[in-house]
């Protein structure tokens, strides 16, 4: 039963990252036009790698395929008698337009994102997008100063000090360094898997911008609640914490890790328990890494999740190299948890006026 139910929790979190089945493709080009020729040669080379499906529409002499042509200029914004406009077009479902020769690099990157479901958003031609969503992109600011405020989580350092703290009573310091490292990777792999697995919904769902919203509300109503915990502070409950009824699950997988094997098994487990406490900065960056889905910002997840688990790899090592111990990081915890919260909400609200100013801009 309990294999049955470990199957087919990792077959919810992997199946998000698989490829899409298949990418439609509708070219418009004109009869004698050497760029259209250019363009379906390259897509006819990439038509097995991503599983295109192609179907091509002459525009220069049949006029039901040229008004279909300028029906979607249209409903990109793009004047069709601008230079903007022009052959070859690139019309990709539901939101992504090419417009003219491209290199290659930039259709591998188009291609490869739509193959993963993060279609992007658009008009674009041989200098980049020219209409569409021009969403200002997730910074690396921004990123590091969200990432952070999910990284001093109190419960995520709960769980790394107990763990600690019973494999250096049971197997000493080079032991709990071990299975520090092995709690952390852990750690980092899930997190990076259930976010591109979420990522992947977002993007492909089609309803990026009522995401957006929704998690640009719930930004203020988590940066309220962690900002009331800093005057009116109860363990679980009312801030971004673990829920009081998950905590003796969480226990429970870290009391029996006592081998780094026991360690991994207690993190794959311990990432769903965290999951609560950090679903709501990490949705508020998924949500805005999928509304400008490219190669660089899919790199953006890589490196939230590093700067996720820094904490836990500084406690680690300075465990480990004796400058501290595991009941002082715990004291240290209870000592200043409500200014962990009123830090993070305070972070949390700015970032809720970062992507308020993005809502109104697509409003």
């Amino acid at each position: 039963m309990k294999k049955a139910s470990f199957a087919f929790l990792f077959s919810l979190l992997f199946s998000g990252i698989c490829l899409s089945s298949g990418i439609n493709v509708t070219f418009y080009y004109g009869a004698g036009c050497p760029h259209c020729a250019a363009t379906i040669s390259l897509l006819r080379n990439y038509e097995d790698i991503y599983n295109l499906s192609i179907e091509e529409k002459e525009v220069y002499s049949n006029t039901s395929n040229n008004k279909e042509l300028m029906e979607l200029y249209s409903t990109f914004g793009i004047n069709p008698a601008s230079d903007e406009a022009g052959v070859p077009t690139v019309f990709i479902p539901p939101r992504t337009m090419v417009i003219g020769e491209i290199p290659p690099e930039r259709w591998k990157e188009i291609l490869s994102n739509c193959s993963m479901g993060a279609y992007p958003e658009g008009a674009y031609d041989y200098k980049g997008l020219i209409k569409g969503d021009s969403a200002q992109k997730l910074t690396i600011p921004v990123l590091v100063g969200v990432a952070l405020v999910d990284s001093i989580n109190p419960c995520t350092i709960a769980v790394m000090v107990m763990l600690l703290g019973m494999i250096m009573l049971s197997k000493g310091k080079q032991e709990a360094l071990l299975a520090g490292l092995a709690f952390s990777f852990t750690i980092y792999v899930m997190y990076l898997l259930m976010g591109l697995g979420i990522f992947h919904v977002i993007a492909s769902s089609g309803l990026t911008n009522l995401f957006f919203v929704i998690v640009t509300i719930a930004a203020l109503l988590l940066s309220a609640m962690e900002i009331k915990a800093y005057f009116s502070y109860k363990p679980g409950f009312g801030s971004v914490e673990m829920p009081m009824f998950l905590r003796p699950y969480a226990k429970k997988a870290t009391s029996g890790a006592t081998s780094v094997p026991g360690v991994v098994i207690a993190a794959v487990l311990c990432s769903l328990f965290l999951l609560p406490c950090s679903s709501g900065p990490y949705l508020m960056v998924l949500g805005m890494l999928a509304k400008s889905a490219t190669a660089e910002t899919l790199s953006y997840l890589v490196i939230y999740n590093i700067i996720f688990i820094l904490p836990m790899l500084i406690i680690t090592i300075a465990i480990y190299l004796g400058k501290t111990t595991a009941e002082t990081m715990g004291e240290i915890k209870e000592k200043y948890i409500r200014e962990i919260h009123l830090i993070s909400g305070i972070i949390m609200f700015l970032l809720f006026l970062l992507m308020l100013n993005e809502t109104f801009r697509f409003f």
